[in-house]
């Protein structure tokens, strides 16, 4: 009888181990802000084109409160060189980056941030993007390029929810992104107040630059994206960086698209 009260006991304690295991793996992954907001090195999704830490990382730095934020637009044309702030956007489509900044003019490559609700059900999101814009050899000081390249139709990929930013083992989710502010809005209008209005987000590299407006280059020197968005219908957005091998913020992303204020641009999908 003793045997057979501990045989009985050690088949409880494993069966309660084996449901302990299983509850374990149904847990959904923990959500997490960035690292930090500024000065902070983040992955990129597809890996970094140039790389210069060996991580495919590349260190976001903004020197002072509203720098960076006026010579990188988002814009539906590539006659509208400062661009707009384009909503409710569809599933697919076309927008353009433009550089209006004018020493040296122009910036390494360019970031796509991509953005859905924390919430979001994201099991069959597939992000593919195609990217056309020019190319150069990096130059050994802050200068614009003496010589550019057009590449056209450049296949960047396809993301899946996996390629979504982890802040170590945990999912980043928060309602700003990386500024010299902390509280830096993903879309222009958002409601800072509003914790609840949270984004995933995925950093997607290039490899094209951008350039100031020039007639004499195709699409005036803009890079056009194309994106189309399958197995998720809900809403998202887009935002740019870009990073700059020799800047006076050194060797880094430190231009982003403006969101608040006057000469905001961006661009929202079902909102």
């Amino acid at each position: 009888m003793e045997n057979e009260g501990r045989a009985r006991a050690l088949k409880v304690a494993m069966v309660s181990a084996v449901l302990l295991m299983c509850a374990v793996c149904v847990m959904p992954v923990s959500a997490a802000e960035f690292a930090g907001n500024n000065q902070t090195y983040i992955e990129m999704a597809n890996g970094a084109f140039y790389d210069p830490y060996g991580d495919d990382t590349y260190f976001f730095n903004f020197s002072k409160a509203g720098g960076g934020l006026n010579a990188i637009h988002i814009t539906d044309s590539t006659t509208n060189k400062n661009g707009g702030v384009y909503t409710n956007q569809g599933l697919n489509g076309t927008f353009y980056i433009s550089d209006t900044s004018k020493n040296p003019g122009c910036s390494d490559s360019a970031i796509l941030m991509f953005g859905v609700p924390g919430e979001a059900d994201t099991t069959d999101l597939a992000l593919s993007i195609t990217a056309s814009g020019y190319n150069w050899t990096l130059t050994p000081t802050i200068m614009y390029p003496p010589s550019v390249t057009y590449y056209d139709s450049v296949d960047i990929g396809t993301f899946d929810e996996g390629r979504f930013l982890k802040n170590g083992r945990n999912l980043v989710d928060c309602n700003w992104r990386p500024n010299f502010d902390k509280s830096y809005p993903m879309y222009y209008g958002q409601d800072m107040t509003d914790p609840s209005d949270t984004y995933k987000v995925m950093f997607i590299d290039l490899g094209l630059g951008t350039l100031k407006y020039n007639t004499d280059l195709i699409d005036n020197g803009m890079i056009e994206i194309d994106y189309d968005i399958t197995g998720y219908d809900g809403r998202a957005l887009f935002d740019i960086y870009t990073w700059c091998n020799q800047s006076k913020q050194g060797q880094s992303v430190s231009w982003t698209n403006r969101v608040t204020d006057t000469g905001s641009s961006g661009w929202t999908i079902n909102f």
